[in-house]
């Protein structure tokens, strides 16, 4: 056998993404994941477990299959059908029409999110992200060496956006603001009123707005949803989603950016030229469920939302209402959209347990039940409870929630 020990190999493992990993949401959950005994009571929220997407996605991802349509390679901004059909149906809702050349398909809206910061930025730029908002917005300015600097909320508002943070933070060099609409992990979502305000700002401030919508589908409060996309009068705005959220197929890993021109400013300032030169470079989103996006728009009736947002509804309902019972936990608002519960964490309550991190990290080994740390999302001393399961499984994983911290309370 050869004798490698000697060898003075010319190559190492690069540490480029080691700071962007660790902020990333997928370092959180594993680790928590690892910490449950597979051995004790059943994981809650159980990894393996998804609710049912509509059955017309599915026959429509089947008859691409069949048909062939899906099979070659697509161009690298995405198939003009699927396009065209992301345009037609953000219209809905639009008084500034897109078109297809206006969007361009992703690999989830992770990529779209990716791209909407990579076509923007410039040395020495900064971009304007929320306190708390979905990490994967952060891994990624952190990878592409952006400064970030994060604006706050109001809890006793609802989560309104904190205008003046928003004041504060941006100087010369800030380029946009994103927005999460409705907002992971807050659980809200914006009034027209209030995202009027945040297009006027922005105007004021010379960036544009980045709005995150992936889960606009999951919207079960009083107030109709308003896209950000309504106010590119006002100020450039770019929209990102995906069907992951609304149609439970997170896998099908399918996207898109959306650039809604004001005056041809993304046009005259080569943002749709940066777009597509960026694609041509990165992974495509694939082509078959391109090809069935026609179809899982326009021909996906309206009772499979209705029945998903009513779901969402009764459990966040019934777990509001077990967490009142739970002491140092306090969730300021009862959510009105995603799929989640916001609280905030008083860790000076308990005899052993410092922080957010701890706190899921022990309740992960001690009740198999996964919660995710504040930190994650970029604000300490906060939790993230899942509410998307059947009711008997919701109603065990606020027993144990509240044993555990009923265990380690100070008396």
């Amino acid at each position: 056998m050869a004798n490698h020990g000697c060898v003075d190999w010319q190559f190492s493992g690069s540490d480029a993404a080691k700071e962007a990993a660790a902020a990333s949401l997928g370092t959180y959950t594993s680790e928590i994941f690892s910490l449950c005994d597979p051995q004790g009571k059943p994981i809650l929220p159980s990894l393996t477990e998804e609710a049912e997407t509509s059955n017309t996605a599915e026959k429509a991802v089947v008859k691409a299959v069949l048909c062939g349509t899906g099979n070659a390679y697509a161009p690298s901004i995405g198939l003009p059908v699927a396009k065209r059909a992301v345009a037609e149906y953000l219209n809905r809702d639009l008084h500034n029409k897109l078109t297809g050349d206006d969007v361009f398909m992703t690999v989830g809206c992770k990529q779209a999110i990716e791209l909407a910061v990579k076509i923007l930025a410039k040395p020495n730029a900064n971009i304007l992200l929320p306190r708390p908002g979905f990490p994967w917005d952060i891994v990624q300015s952190i990878y592409k060496n952006l400064e970030v600097r994060r604006y706050e909320f109001i809890p006793e508002r609802n989560f309104e956006i904190d205008l003046d943070s928003v004041r504060e933070m941006a100087d010369e060099n800030t380029f946009a603001i994103f927005i999460i609409n409705p907002h992971n992990p807050n659980g809200n979502y914006y009034t027209e009123a209030h995202l009027k305000q945040v297009a006027t700002l922005a105007r004021e401030l010379g960036i544009m707005v980045i709005s995150d919508e992936v889960y606009r589908w999951t919207v079960f409060g009083s107030n109709p949803f308003v896209p950000m996309g309504k106010f590119s009068s006002i100020v450039p705005v770019v929209t990102v989603g995906s069907i992951s959220k609304g149609w439970i197929v997170p896998g099908w890993r399918t996207g898109w950016l959306a650039l809604h021109d004001l005056d041809g400013v993304f046009r005259s300032t080569k943002v749709l030229k940066a777009a597509k030169e960026y694609l041509e470079i990165n992974s495509k989103p694939p082509t078959v469920i391109q090809a069935a996006i026609p179809t899982i728009l326009e021909k996906t009736p309206k009772d499979f939302f209705d029945k998903r947002q009513s779901f969402l509804k009764n459990q966040v309902d019934f777990a509001y209402s077990k967490l009142k019972h739970i002491p140092t936990l306090t969730c300021y608002m009862k959510p009105d959209a995603c799929t989640f519960l916001w609280t905030k964490l008083d860790p000076l309550h308990f005899v052993d347990i410092k922080d957010d991190h701890e706190f899921c990290r022990k309740l992960a080994k001690e009740e198999n039940l996964v919660v995710l740390p504040g930190i994650a999302f970029g604000q300490k001393n906060w939790l993230r409870h899942s509410i998307d399961m059947e009711t008997p499984k919701l109603e065990d994983a606020f027993k144990r929630l509240k044993s555990f911290c009923e265990s380690h309370i100070k008396i």
